[in-house]
């Protein structure tokens, strides 16, 4: 079967529907054009802002995840420094605070524990801003007894107080306090402001 191009009167015969054939494509090529590109690139555009919105949502998710973990570890750390100044000796003076330590360390009137702190002497004093670490050092004789007492005390110590260096000496005694000690305590001290 050979295909045969129609003749010219049988296009014109076929007119009217070829004009409305190249009408109705004309009409779609310029709807499609129109209409139909744009609202396809606008589409194309959203869909583009869509997913850098998202990315950007996803990023403040983290930061805001990242923002809480901070913020439970600085009230974590808050809570943790306010017990810690809840142990800090308050004042000016490194000697008043030696002093203390020293009554209060002592087992003055504990006939049981023979300790009796001596000397005390201020070695020492660091500035960190309101805070101060001061390094006392201590000498008394005592027994071990005495000498449990005395680090059970340093221990139990509501100041934050730390041994730094201690130093026991053992001598030949028919009674009493057997022991020389020489400790050395860091302290912290919260300065009060002079006014």
């Amino acid at each position: 079967m050979v295909y045969r191009f129609p003749s010219w009167t049988e296009l014109k015969k076929q007119r009217l529907v070829l004009l409305i054939s190249f009408a109705t494509l004309l009409l779609l090529m310029v709807v499609y054009v129109i209409w139909l590109a744009p609202v396809e690139s606008e589409k194309n555009d959203l869909q583009a802002k869509v997913k850098q919105q998202t990315e950007i949502i996803k990023k403040y998710r983290e930061k805001l995840e990242q923002a809480q973990t901070i913020k439970d570890n600085l009230v974590k750390k808050e809570s943790e420094l306010q017990e810690m100044q809840k142990r800090l000796f308050r004042g000016n003076d490194p000697y008043q605070l030696a002093a203390s330590l020293g009554e209060r360390l002592s087992s003055k009137g504990d006939s049981q524990q023979k300790l009796d702190i001596k000397t005390y002497q201020v070695l020492e004093s660091k500035e960190y801003g309101l805070y101060q670490e001061v390094h006392l050092r201590f000498n008394f004789m005592t027994t071990i007894e005495g000498l449990q007492y005395f680090l059970d005390r340093v221990r139990k110590f509501e100041t934050a107080m730390q041994v730094q260096e201690i130093n026991i000496q053992r001598i030949q005694r028919k009674s009493g306090p057997d022991l020389v000690i020489n400790v050395i305590l860091a302290a912290l001290m919260e300065k009060k402001e002079k006014s």
